[in-house]
């Protein structure tokens, strides 16, 4: 990422689409965006090997997902679904553990994963779910809620994406707090009291075991609006926190409507 990102002007100017450059450059990491979207790359000649690396880096995301998907569909469906919080159905031969990821409702199959009863073609969306099911993490949640840089060993783009991401929600809604509390709502969240003060607190399931907190304070005369995201500290147990921060992108891209 850190190399994608020295060909960018590091000016944050959105012309990508993308409200920064460190964001922009993950995205092209993660096969999501084309380096060419930046009308300042500084190199031009070296935006076709960039698209092989993205296509590189696609292969390489399908390979890990077939892993993954071999360890997931090898447990035992209704002790995962139990230790997931999925639901298990079983009936004419087949057995399947529903979950719901980011509001929406997916099926794990002994042949793979299924969106709307057909194959899950996303990459990511498969490595995650894979993950979450194969790890059958065994934890209550504790009640403390961290950022995403206080859980250990964590990246330091991982940290650097959580304060972009706040800043992007601070962007989307700082004039029309009221939005936000309706957008929220959209997306299946629900208020909710805490240990942290705030105008609106919204708690949404990312995953049956992974709850993020969305905290956000309405500017005033003194001071501007402000946005924290949080987590239990029990979610590593059940999902590995670089796979935590792309569920976080992919929430907060759908938040303020950029997905």
């Amino acid at each position: 990422m850190i190399d994608i990102y020295k060909k960018l002007p590091g000016t944050n100017c959105g012309s990508c689409g993308v409200p920064t450059c460190v964001a922009f450059a993950l995205k092209v990491r993660n096969a999501r965006a084309d380096i060419s979207d930046c009308p300042f790359v500084k190199d031009h000649s070296t935006v076709e090997s960039d698209r092989g690396t993205q296509q590189a880096s696609f292969s390489n995301f399908e390979q890990v997902s077939q892993e993954l998907e071999k360890e997931a569909t090898a447990v035992d469906f209704r002790e995962a679904a139990d230790a997931v919080g999925g639901r298990y159905e079983s009936g004419n031969g087949r057995e399947i553990i529903r979950i719901t990821m980011n509001n929406r409702d997916f099926e794990l199959r002994k042949e793979g994963l299924y969106y709307n009863d057909s194959c899950c073609g996303d990459p990511w969306t498969k490595i995650i779910l894979y993950d979450y099911v194969r790890r059958k993490g065994s934890s209550s949640l504790t009640g403390d809620w961290i950022t995403l840089g206080h859980f250990p060993h964590t990246a330091s783009h991982v940290k650097a994406f959580q304060g972009n991401g706040e800043r992007t929600v601070v962007d989307a809604f700082r004039e029309d707090p009221n939005r936000l509390k309706a957008r929220c709502e959209e997306m299946g969240g629900y208020e909710t009291r805490g240990k942290v003060k705030a105008d609106y607190l919204y708690c949404f399931d990312l995953l049956p075991n992974v709850p993020l907190y969305l905290s956000f304070m309405a500017a005033d005369e003194e001071f501007d609006a402000d946005c924290t995201i949080l987590f239990d500290s029990s979610a590593e147990v059940f999902i590995d926190i670089e796979y935590l921060a792309y569920l976080l992108e992919r929430f907060i891209d759908e938040l303020t409507g950029q997905s």
